[in-house]
């Protein structure tokens, strides 16, 4: 996978610092919601938009289940992984250890519901025992650039039967923002009223990065638990997508919302980006990206299950072959940022990056690395 922020360097300490041992790991993240208390989590990594009607239902829940067990959080509705009549791994509590990730029996998944405007395959079970509710702002759009709804995705939440689809088959409009909120001055009450389903979850709100100036202060104003700004949704160039990163925390470090929470959705990145973006100022990172490879060779594999290629026994997960290969696909991706983050520890964030590049070092406020070359912008 290819590294969009190549040009930022992390720096290592000083030559004369003090030689320390290796600081305890803590993986974890806490989220402190607006009453106080904290939400727990693994990794600040996280599923934002899976395709889950790209596969079979068992194959979907699987698939969530096996990459939350890996510490990361996985956006979805009961509906997208289940019968109405039965119950998602992904929502049970799990056990063991599994794929290198030890979990306590009690334990439940780390998972994130979308609270979509339209409100289509939410169930009131699917408040329990979520981590986080992201209340998604930001107008949907299908493959063709419409906004709307697949007839695979309203088919898979609605549960509709193929003689009586819903809309005919047809795609079925997205909406713009929840129909019982007048305004954004008005999301504040939707907000509280989502915490009162979830208990103990933080509740966030996600949303497209094209008016940030005017819509960024308005959603803080209404008190969310965490911002998840949407940077998929423009088509930026490495540099672009750090300086946004950076200007939108700073923007919100002047809003005193300094506690807030910012996830980032940036498209395509690797393990060193998600890092890089870590230091830059966010608070997590989605990985749909890496994930879309685990969909897509299940996909592909169920499309030729009658076949003798190598990834037949991926046709059903679950099986010992299946979660050997989700570990070696995801687990060194994570693996990868963690040594990255931990090596962060022995750095104050002002002097974790640099770069070579002048125009990089001026937009980003970062050190220019003092190389006995001339290096170009």
């Amino acid at each position: 996978m290819n590294e969009r922020l190549e040009k930022i360097c992390f720096l290592p300490p000083p030559m004369d610092t003090p030689w320390v041992g290796a600081p305890a790991e803590d993986r974890s993240t806490q989220i402190e919601r607006t009453d106080g208390n904290p939400v727990s989590l693994k990794l600040p990594l996280f599923w934002y938009d899976p395709p889950w009607s790209e596969v079979e239902i068992d194959s979907a829940d699987a698939i969530a289940a096996a990459v939350a067990r890996l510490g990361v959080l996985v956006s979805a509705l009961r509906s997208d992984l289940a019968s109405v009549d039965d119950e998602p791994e992904l929502h049970g509590a799990s056990s063991g250890e599994t794929i290198g990730v030890q979990v306590q029996e009690t334990e439940s998944l780390p998972r994130m519901i979308p609270y979509r405007p339209e409100r289509y395959g939410l169930s009131d079970r699917d408040f329990d025992g979520v981590a986080i509710v992201d209340v998604r702002l930001a107008m949907r759009r299908d493959p063709t650039g419409r906004f709307a709804y697949t007839p695979e995705e309203i088919g898979r939440w609605e549960e509709t039967q193929a003689e009586t689809p819903l809309a005919g088959g047809g795609w079925v409009p997205a909406a713009s923002f929840p129909p019982d909120v007048e305004g954004l001055e008005k999301l504040e009450g939707k907000l509280n009223q989502l915490r009162l389903l979830a208990g103990d979850a933080a509740v966030f709100v996600s949303m497209a990065p094209h008016r940030l100036n005017e819509e960024l202060p308005a959603v803080l104003r209404s008190q969310p638990d965490g911002v998840i700004l949407r940077l998929n949704e423009l088509d930026l160039n490495a540099l672009e997508l750090a300086h946004c990163v950076k200007q939108t925390r700073a923007m919100m470090d002047e809003q005193q919302a300094e506690h807030v929470p910012l996830w980032v959705v940036p498209g395509e990145i690797s393990a060193t980006d998600a890092a890089k973006l870590i230091a830059l100022g966010a608070s997590a990172v989605a990985i749909d990206s890496w994930c879309q490879e685990l969909v897509n060779e299940v996909r592909d594999a169920q499309q030729n299950a009658g076949s003798t290629s190598g990834y037949a026994s991926l046709s059903a997960p679950k099986t010992q072959d299946w979660v050997d290969w989700v570990e070696d696909e995801l687990f060194r991706h994570i693996e990868r940022f963690d040594g990255l983050m931990h090596a962060m520890v022995y750095q104050p964030p002002e002097d974790r990056l640099a770069t070579l590049s002048a125009e990089w070092a001026s937009k980003l406020s970062i050190p220019a690395l003092n190389v006995p070359f001339d290096s170009g912008s």
